[in-house]
């Protein structure tokens, strides 16, 4: 994958552009397309992510682009753009970092390539063990789906986008998470961490002081 600016006669994806450009400004993002877009058996199925620079704390903000209908309506469901939804995922930025860890990018074209192949699209509250690190020697294997803090939904003329964010979790996080319900997930993490970011090289959160015990009241049922 390399950066290239995005096609132009793509009502869908200007539609994301112009969201995107309302929250990030002039800001120009880190934008990599894939030479392989749509096709289920490469690494790469979804047409292109984008990357941009946000803060408070310092963070990069994936977005894809693919889900969603970018170029024409070819699905019958004329409320819904594709799957309806665009995923993003929120990773700290390192000091001094000026590109965006490959990972993510490798994470979200992943679980593209599951959701065309398999016709499984996620939803709001959906986790997964995922059998593996998200990079090599995190101690995250397994991730939830949250809607994204700050994105929203977007109707195109594709008709509705919403942005759903991966947030990655360790083993413990998701057994202890396996009984909730879907609200009670969203619930949850928006306690543990705000805007959901997905710190490869943290510890577990049911073993911090401080967010064990939101784990522990939402297994036995108790929310504030």
């Amino acid at each position: 994958m390399a950066d290239t600016s995005s096609p132009i006669d793509a009502p869908g994806w200007l539609a994301i552009d112009r969201h995107l450009g309302q929250r990030y400004g002039q800001q120009l993002p880190h934008q990599f397309t894939s030479r392989t877009a749509y096709n289920f058996q490469s690494e790469s199925p979804l047409p292109a992510i984008s990357v941009w620079e946000a803060g408070t704390p310092a963070h990069w903000h994936y977005v894809t682009y693919g889900f969603s209908e970018l170029f024409e309506k070819s699905s019958p469901d004329q409320k819904l753009s594709g799957f309806g939804y665009e995923l993003t995922l929120r990773v700290p930025k390192g000091p001094g970092e000026d590109v965006p860890p490959h990972w993510g990018l490798r994470l979200l074209q992943a679980l593209g390539r599951y959701v065309f192949t398999e016709q499984a699209p996620f939803d709001t509250g959906h986790r997964a063990d995922l059998g593996a690190p998200l990079a090599p020697g995190s101690a995250l294997t397994a991730m939830a789906i949250v809607p994204d803090p700050e994105l929203g939904k977007i109707t195109t003329v594709f008709g509705d986008v919403l942005f759903l964010q991966v947030v990655g979790l360790t083993r413990a996080e998701h057994t202890a998470m396996q009984k909730l319900n879907y609200e009670d997930v969203v619930l949850l993490l928006a306690e543990v961490d705000r805007l959901g970011l997905t710190d490869i090289g943290r510890s577990c959160w049911t073993h911090s002081p401080q967010k064990a015990p939101v784990f522990k009241r939402y297994e036995v049922g108790i929310r504030l």
